[in-house]
This record gives structure tokens, sequence and C-alpha cells, in this order.
């Protein structure tokens, strides 16, 4: 029978939690600037977690890793036309916010990571067993919100209707195609439960292969700044 981690578990609700709201009030804020009222009318403009969570994208993500919250909704004939020339366009940037969102998060995580670890060896902390812990904690904490966040982002932007990434492709489409591919939005739970059923592992080891580039860009300049820190103040 496998082991089941309590602690694991209370951090990815905790990153879920967090991050999920973030996204969703991302989006919220985008379409309210660009003239669309709906969310905050709904009470959808908060970070309140209640508010946006989605049962099953929330234990899809403690289970897979990745995950989603419950859409905001938002209404493309209120954008304002000076803001933004057409609705797509205005749709496609209403759906970057989210992810963009999680990117963001992770930089942010990574960062306090970094700082984290410059401060623990500049001031050559020895710590006894119980701060010991509480800093591994932290660590973790902030390890588990930088790699859900990258996997939330490429999740979220796969071309799946109502995830970000089908509005975004929808941009591109002809007004038929875009119909077309629209109407599969009625299948999107039967979709995404089949693919977190069935082929999570594919879509896991696919969105691994992407943040590969992703991870490069947000954690190693940051990483390679910090540890030349480190290197000036040990000498």
């Amino acid at each position: 029978m496998p082991r089941i981690d309590i602690q694991q578990i209370l951090i990815r609700m905790l990153v879920l939690t967090l991050s999920l709201s973030t996204h969703e009030y991302a989006h919220a804020k985008t379409a309210y600037r660009l003239g669309d009222d709906t969310a905050e009318r709904m009470g959808r403009l908060t970070l309140n977690p209640i508010k946006h969570l989605d049962p099953l994208g929330a234990l899809a993500f403690i289970v897979a890793g990745f995950g989603w919250a419950r859409p905001v909704p938002v209404n493309p004939v209120k954008f304002d036309r000076k803001k933004v020339k057409t609705m797509r366009a205005g749709m496609m940037r209403v759906a970057l916010a989210g992810p963009v969102s999680n990117l963001f998060i992770a930089f942010i995580a990574n960062l306090f990571y970094q700082i984290l670890k410059f401060v623990l060896i500049a001031l050559k902390v020895t710590a006894n067993r119980g701060v010991a812990g509480v800093i591994e904690i932290l660590f973790l904490i902030l390890v588990t919100f930088y790699a859900s966040n990258i996997s939330l982002a490429l999740f979220n932007m796969l071309p799946i209707p109502p995830l970000d990434g089908s509005r975004v492709l929808g941009g591109f489409l002809s007004d038929r195609a875009y119909q077309r591919y629209m109407s599969l939005q009625q299948y999107s739970m039967i979709i995404l439960f089949v693919i977190i059923v069935f082929g999570g592992g594919i879509i896991g080891k696919i969105i691994g292969y992407i943040a590969i580039p992703i991870d490069y860009v947000l954690r190693v300049p940051v990483e390679a700044l910090f540890d030349a820190l480190i290197k000036a103040v040990l000498r």
C-alpha cells in the first residue's frame, strides 16, 4: 500500500489555493482593465480561493500536479475598442494573463529560494534540529511553488476548451474554424477527465519537456547571480 505523505499534500493544498486564485484573479483583472466588469460584478475580481476553486480541478492538482480553477466569466462584447481591436484579441490577452501570473509566481518563488539560501550561507547559520526542520519545509514549499506553477501555466496553455490555450489558439483561426473549435467546449469536462485518467502520464511528460527551456530562463540566471554572490561572500 503506497504511503500517504500528509506534509506534501498540505503543501500542495497551500500552493493550489494561492496559485489558482492568482491565476483566475489575473484573468478577471485583465478583463476589467479591458472594460469588462462581468467578473467584478459576480465577485470574481478577488484573490479569495473560495470564489475560484473547482473541486475536480483541485483534486487533479493534488493528485497529478496540474489542474484548473472555475473559469472566470468574461463578456468580450464589453471590451473597450480603444484598448483592444477585436473581441478575440481581447480574449487572447485575458487568457494569457493566467499562465503569465503562474510564471511570475514561479519566478518569485525561485527568487525567495535563492535569497534564503544566500542568507543561510552568508550568515553561516547553524540550526538545531527544530529550526533545520522549519528551514527544510520552507525550501520544500518554495520548490513546490516553483515547479507547480510552471506546470499550471503549461497545462492551462493546452489547446483544449475551456483551457487558456484554446482562447490563444482561437485568436489565429478563421471565424468558421473558431466556431467549430469552440463547440468542443460542451465536451470539455469529459475530455479533461479522459486526459487526467488515461493520459496524465503522457501530458506530464510533454509538460516536463516544454518546461526545460522555461526553467532555464526563470531559474538559471537568478541562480547564477546568487551563486556569484555566495562565492564573493565566502572569499
